[in-house]
């Protein structure tokens, strides 16, 4: 799977069907990333966020959730 960073995702399989995603590169502050989890872009209701160490701990986070993201611009 190719995970964008800072680009918001769609979950069409997995957990969080449904929900958008997005990858931030939080290096300058934890040195990790964040993956937020919305229900709404324009105006959530719900969601989650998680912490990852670095790119490898992201894509197995990813996919252990078995995503399958169709991207934005």
């Amino acid at each position: 799977m190719s995970l964008r960073i800072g680009v918001d995702g769609r979950i069409l399989a997995g957990l969080h069907e449904g929900s958008f995603v997005r990858f931030r590169d939080d290096a300058e502050q934890t040195g990790g990333y964040l993956v937020l989890i919305v229900n709404d872009l324009v105006a959530p209701t719900d969601g989650a966020d998680y912490w990852v160490a670095d790119r490898a701990e992201l894509e197995r986070f990813a996919a252990d959730a078995e995503w399958r993201i169709a991207w934005g611009e």
